[in-house]
């Protein structure tokens, strides 16, 4: 043999073995990036997501570890994720409502998520809730308005960040019905939640999932949309007590730097869409006050930017206000 025929079967080699590397992603875990504390929403939907990943066809048994990084309403984990290399081993989960919040509401914000990351694809969502102690006299989000009104009090309430979807909700709402109010914000919705339980403030505006398992310490007036949550049905929309519907849910979506290779993305939107209608995952969600949904990356997209939409006009009142 030759040495131009030996090199010439070596490079071969290299070759296939590059372009075997390429298509057995994943090789090693992922790293899924939470920017929010232990025990919210997103969170949650982090570690139900994360625990069914490696059963899905082509992700080769790899794990998916959970880093909480919480800061800047989700932007300091956010651009932990935009700055990492685009190979799909390093993402990012949030909900799009206080993605889209958090980058309306932050001057120069490190991360704009439809320009700066690569939206894959959604599996469940957060719906916002009007919530108040489980003793207040108030049964519903229209009654609760008319009391505090009447009352003339400013209502403090508590939010999971300044910037987040909820957040914005709780403006929007309480605006929206002319009532004079303090928010409170939180890093994460347990610690907004907990602040409601120990009497801190007199009003949350909180994902509705968390109140699973505080039943006998808070209840939820009502939510902001034009359906009732699938996971709690039984709490009315704010348009069924006669206010205005407002119309804003936050699907929860999975988010990878640009630039990733087509096929990377294409295995990883396989992959939300397998969890999303995998039984043991709507089990988990379920035991947590959530329901599983699906969105493909180009129904996300547009969901994104419908929140854009409807959050910009709050955040621009908030502005002016301030």
């Amino acid at each position: 043999m030759t040495i131009r025929t030996t090199l010439a079967i070596a490079l071969t080699a290299s070759t296939a073995i590059a372009g075997s590397a390429l298509a057995d992603y994943p090789e090693k875990p992922i790293t899924l990036m939470v920017g929010f504390s232990a025990g919210g929403g997103t969170d949650t939907s982090a570690r139900g997501f994360a625990s069914y990943v490696h059963e899905a066809e082509g992700m080769n048994g790899m794990p998916m570890v959970v880093v909480n990084r919480p800061g800047g309403s989700g932007q300091q984990a956010a651009a932990v994720v935009k700055d990492a290399a685009p190979d799909g081993y390093t993402l990012y989960i949030i909900n799009s409502g206080t993605f889209a919040a958090s980058d309306m509401s932050t001057p120069n914000a490190p991360v704009q998520p439809l320009d700066d990351l690569t939206l894959i694809g959604c599996m469940t969502q957060l719906i916002t809730g009007l919530q108040v102690a489980a003793d207040h006299p108030a049964q519903s989000a229209s009654e609760w308005v008319e009391m505090v009104k009447s009352s003339g009090e400013t209502v403090r309430w508590s939010a999971s960040g300044a910037s987040t979807m909820h957040a914005l909700v709780g403006h929007l709402f309480l605006d929206t019905n002319e009532i004079a109010h303090q928010i409170i914000p939180f890093e994460g919705g347990s610690k907004a939640r907990n602040a409601l339980a120990g009497g801190q403030v007199t009003a949350s505006f909180n994902g509705t999932q968390l109140v699973s398992g505080f039943e006998e310490q808070i209840k939820v007036l009502g939510i902001p949309s034009t359906e009732r949550d699938p996971a709690n049905p039984d709490i009315p929309t704010f348009g069924e007590q006669g206010l205005d519907a407002l119309n804003v849910t936050g699907p929860m979506c999975l988010w990878g730097p640009n630039g990733m290779p087509d096929d990377v993305v294409a295995q990883l939107e396989e992959t939300v869409e397998y969890v999303a209608n995998n039984n043991g995952f709507g089990r988990f969600l379920g035991k947590s006050g959530l329901a599983p949904i699906f969105l493909d990356q180009e129904e996300g997209v547009a969901a994104t930017q419908r929140l854009y939409d409807a959050l910009g006009p709050v955040v621009e009142q908030i502005a002016a206000n301030q």
